[in-house]
């Protein structure tokens, strides 16, 4: 049940990103809904952080995109891997691994889509791409991330009470 209820999530959080998030901007850098509804969804106290919850993830984002599926879907993986990682080793900053995880989340899926521009006949000035997009995409995720967890943290004790233990 926990598994349909985090890709339901996901999915509302994919059709928010391609229809009112875009919109948001700061210079050329965009909030991940996605990426930070991930997150919010693998720190809950219920949920098993496991890499897997990147498929699906990436996946609709893969289709709503105009980069190659795999793309988005690396790094998408690899930022579950690294919140799966890191909530395993800072089990007690809580606000500490979710900040933490949202900046290294951003950075690795802005890497995969760098990396995989420049292989391709797209290539772009990585200081350039990491001072007008990475860098903003952070602080709007980082500025997103609070709101985001609250909201997922109120559903999960709504539709799981029994989960109360933080």
């Amino acid at each position: 049940m926990r598994i349909l209820l985090g890709i339901v999530f996901m999915f509302g959080a994919a059709l928010l990103q391609i229809t009112l998030v875009t919109r948001i901007t700061l210079l050329q850098g965009v909030a991940d809904l996605v990426l930070l509804t991930l997150i919010a969804w693998m720190m809950q106290p219920g949920t098993k952080p496991d890499w897997r919850w990147g498929i699906p993830a990436g996946l609709m984002m893969g289709y709503a995109s105009a980069l190659p599926d795999w793309v988005l879907w690396a790094g998408y993986l690899g930022a579950a891997f690294i919140c799966q990682l890191l909530r395993r080793r800072i089990w007690q900053g809580q606000l500490l691994s979710l900040l933490s995880i949202t900046l290294l989340g951003t950075l690795t899926i802005h890497l995969v889509t760098l990396v995989y521009l420049f292989m391709s006949a797209h290539p772009m000035d990585a200081l350039e791409a990491l001072n007008l997009i990475t860098v903003p995409s952070m602080l709007l995720n980082l500025i997103f991330i609070l709101p985001i967890y609250a909201i997922i943290t109120e559903l999960n004790r709504f539709i799981n009470p029994t989960d109360q233990a933080a």
